[in-house]
């Protein structure tokens, strides 16, 4: 068995929702996806997505916005994508100026539901 060596554990929401914009540099148009959160943790995200992932994307700004499960509070967290996989599930790392503030909540409130 593989130990994980991840600095902050994961946690995985019960039925959490994300819609994602993607904004690439200009004169491309922003990206708009829908996914289910896989997992999360204090350094990232991964989302199973709806549909897939365009390709090609350069260098791009990510917004998620989610709707904290219980409290009904929108949360949106700030990243870059770390990684593709063919099954559409995309990984994020959350960018050094979100709100750690709101990801703690997002966190405590995945956590008391599950």
């Amino acid at each position: 068995m593989q130990m994980d060596k991840r600095e902050h554990p994961r946690y995985i929401p019960l039925d959490l929702n994300a819609a994602i914009t993607i904004s690439p540099p200009p004169p491309k148009e922003r990206i708009y996806l829908e996914g289910t959160v896989i997992d999360m943790s204090q350094n990232g995200i991964k989302i199973k997505l709806h549909s897939t992932m365009p390709n090609n994307i350069p260098t791009s700004k990510i917004l998620i916005n989610i709707i904290m499960p219980q409290s009904g509070l929108p949360v949106k967290i700030r990243g870059s994508i770390r990684h593709i996989t063919d099954e559409s599930e995309c990984g994020i790392n959350y960018n050094d100026d979100h709100n750690e503030d709101d990801l703690q909540d997002l966190l405590f409130e995945c956590i008391k539901v599950h």
